[in-house]
This record gives C-alpha cells, sequence and structure tokens, in this order.
C-alpha cells in the first residue's frame, strides 16, 4: 500500500464527501474511488457506507482511520527529523584556531572553504591548543587549528606545515637595531607567554633555550585570548612571533631573527576520529588541496 493512499483515505474519512475529499487531494471522484476499492481489496475489509445522501466510516473504517493519520504522522516526524539532521551535519560547521594559526594557515583555508560552500554556516571561536583539544573532546568544535605534538589519541590529524619563531621587541629597545638575536642576549627581559597549561611542550622548550643560555627568564603570564603583541608596545615584556604574525601591521613592535637554534611552531588541523560528517569532510579536502 502506497503513502498516497493513507493520505487519500484520511482526508476521506476527515470530509466524508467524496467531492470535497477529491477536491482537496487535486483528484478526480471516480479516481478517488479506485483508490479507496484498492484499499479495501487489499485488506480484506468494508472501510465506507456509502449512499446517495452519505459517506460513513465502518467500524473497520474507524480503525483504519486512526491507523492511517498514526502512519503519517510518524512519516512527517521522520522527513522533519532528518532535515534537522542534514541541517546540523552539512550546514554548520564548528572551528577553533589558535591566534598564532590565524595569522598563518586560518584565513587562506577558510577562504577557500566558503567560496566552496557558501552555504555551510561557521561558528569560530579563538583559544590555547590545549583548550582547543579539550573542545574537540567535548564535541563542542568540529574542527581545530592547533600546534603538535598532540597528546590526544581521539584525534586525527593533518599537517599544515611550521614556522621558526622570533622575537618581537618594542620598536625602541636597545636590542632593536641589531641583525639577529641570541637567547643570552634577552636574559634580562621578561617574556610575555600564555600560561603553561595553554601550550607545555612550547612553554617548556622555551625554557629550556633560557637555560641553556645560562638564565631562568622573568616570565608575565596572559590567557590564551589575548595578542601579546600590544603588551610588547606597552613595553610591558617581549614575546616570541612567527613570521606570518609579523606580516600584519604591528606598529610599535619590531620583530628579529633568532640566532642558532630557534624553535618552530608546527601548524595542523586536528578533528576527532569519530567524526565523519559530511561538512567535516568537506573542511578537510578543501585544507588537503590548499
Amino acid at each position: 500500500m502506497e503513502l498516497q493512499h493513507f493520505r487519500c483515505f484520511v482526508i476521506l474519512a476527515e470530509e466524508l464527501h467524496f467531492s470535497r475529499a477529491a477536491e482537496r487531494l487535486h483528484l478526480s471522484q471516480p479516481h478517488l474511488s479506485r483508490i479507496v476499492n484498492q484499499i479495501e481489496k487489499q485488506l480484506g475489509v468494508s472501510l465506507i457506507r456509502r449512499t446517495t445522501r452519505q459517506v460513513t466510516l465502518t467500524d473497520a473504517g474507524e480503525k483504519f482511520f486512526i491507523e492511517a493519520k498514526s502512519v503519517l504522522s510518524r512519516v512527517e516526524e521522520a522527513m522533519q527529523a532528518i532535515q534537522q539532521f542534514a541541517e546540523k551535519e552539512i550546514e554548520r560547521l564548528k572551528i577553533g584556531f589558535t591566534e598564532m594559526a590565524r595569522h598563518c594557515v586560518v584565513p587562506k583555508i577558510l577562504s577557500a572553504f566558503c567560496d566552496r560552500y557558501p552555504h555551510i554556516q561557521l561558528d569560530i571561536v579563538e583559544s590555547c591548543t590545549e583548550e582547543l583539544v579539550e573542545s574537540l573532546n567535548k564535541a563542542e568544535v568540529d574542527i581545530a587549528f592547533l600546534h603538535p605534538p598532540l597528546r590526544a589519541n581521539f584525534l586525527e590529524v593533518l599537517p599544515l606545515g611550521q614556522e621558526s619563531f622570533a622575537i618581537a621587541l618594542p620598536i625602541n629597545h636597545p636590542l632593536a637595531s641589531q641583525k639577529e638575536i641570541a637567547f643570552a642576549d634577552l636574559a634580562n627581559e621578561t617574556f610575555i607567554l600564555h600560561y603553561r597549561e595553554c601550550g607545555p611542550i612550547l612553554y617548556d622548550r622555551i625554557l629550556q633555550l633560557c637555560q641553556q643560555a645560562g638564565f631562568n627568564p622573568k616570565i608575565t603570564h596572559q590567557d590564551a585570548n589575548k595578542s601579546f603583541l600590544g603588551f610588547v608596545t606597552a613595553k610591558m615584556g617581549i614575546c616570541l612571533m612567527t613570521p606570518s604574525m609579523q606580516n600584519a601591521k604591528n606598529p610599535g613592535v619590531v620583530c628579529l631573527p633568532i640566532a642558532g637554534e630557534a624553535p618552530t611552531l608546527e601548524y595542523a588541523v586536528a578533528w576527532r576520529h569519530d567524526n565523519i560528517s559530511a561538512s567535516v569532510t568537506a573542511f578537510l579536502k578543501v585544507a588537503r588541496n590548499c
């Protein structure tokens, strides 16, 4: 029995009049009569009593009317559920990124993705690597631009390259005229860093380089969602900067390459290995081609 048969019978049962029911269904009255006859033949019972004056339902017709309405209601609920699922899966994507990724890999990939999939709505959040890993774990974001190595076996990672760090100084700093700068030159400086829990591997690497240069650095900590360059301009300290950040206009800041072994910053896109949604798949395809 086709779904249309259920609809036809429900309309007829509501109207109890073939002409009005046929009009609502945009069918001819003989066509509607044939559909009702087919239903009765398939079920093996009479569903309606039809005289020249009126149409009434038999007991079996009353029961079928209730069941047919229930079937149509369940079909409507299923269609709405699938539409909502499709909208969530295909038309919305939650993306997180770090401040440094925002200056480097994010603009090109997001631009290419938006050009190709303009119907997908992007919800974005900026945070540090460790917090983004936690957000991925809690399914608060679908995709994150962050910095390996990662300690999270529930994630898949697509490497996007790396950059060597340089040192950002106030433009009138005594060291600003040098061609390059060694960590030993920074013994009396205050380092502006995120809290260690935001990126313990890079944090420990910076401390190691300072200690190898013969000093323990003075550190002022800032939250993950705050840019360091404004604090450098305010002469509150120095910070590490990547070339992509240097390309942005930062009046009051000069960037010097690091002499010798400079720490590097890796970039990657990460996602939960169990997240195979259409939107995530589409995003990764764009990221791989950029």
